[in-house]
């Protein structure tokens, strides 16, 4: 039973990445870059990060460009390792998908999280989701200064610095998948300019 129920957890965060895919692939002037489904080893993460920079450095993109995708990457891979929930048997179903589009690039990203921690996790998206820049890098350096570090290790600058990375609003879902566990999905668009 426990390993029926763990593939039905895959399936439902296999099947989010693959509708965000077919969904990003039908819109005009798009390309997409990276799509990515499962378990995050650490070789996963790194192959990931190498595969990004070095696409966009042989696009010509302008490094404050990779730069800002890069490290909207980055946190995002980081926050998936280290909040992200494990399923029955021990993994972390998660999915990344990169696109480019006129004016910059989307990054989708979704991880399992347990039920009970959906309204904390609400809760820090809604700090943040409607501020502007400034507001967000004044929290920033405050957390920085005054933040105190969570069980797993982190001061909550993660979300924090997608934000103001970004340069736009943070847009965000849950979808239970059952009694125990949640799929949070991240979209986040960084712009060009």
């Amino acid at each position: 039973m426990t390993e029926r129920y763990s593939e039905a957890v895959e399936e439902f965060c296999q099947a989010r990445c693959d509708s965000i895919k077919e969904d990003f692939t039908k819109l005009p002037d798009t390309e997409l870059i990276l799509a990515n489904c499962g378990d995050l080893s650490e070789e996963n993460v790194d192959s990931i990060l190498y595969f990004i920079e070095d696409k966009l450095e042989r696009d010509g993109e302008p490094k404050n460009l990779i730069k800002k995708v890069f490290t909207v990457v980055v946190e995002s891979l980081q926050n998936i390792r280290i909040h992200g929930t494990d399923d029955s048997d021990g993994m972390k179903a998660s999915f990344i998908v990169i696109g480019k589009e006129v004016g910059g690039y989307q990054i989708w990203v979704g991880n399992l999280a347990a039920n009970q921690s959906v309204g904390e996790i609400k809760s820090s998206l809604a700090k943040i989701k409607d501020l502007n820049a400034s507001a967000i890098r004044k929290i920033y350096l405050n957390s920085l200064t005054y933040g105190k570090l969570t069980d797993k290790g982190g001061a909550g600058l993660g979300l924090l610095t997608i934000a103001l990375k970004s340069d736009n609003k943070l847009e965000f879902g849950f979808e239970k998948i059952n009694e125990k566990l949640t799929l949070f999905n991240l979209n986040v668009k960084v712009s060009a300019n």
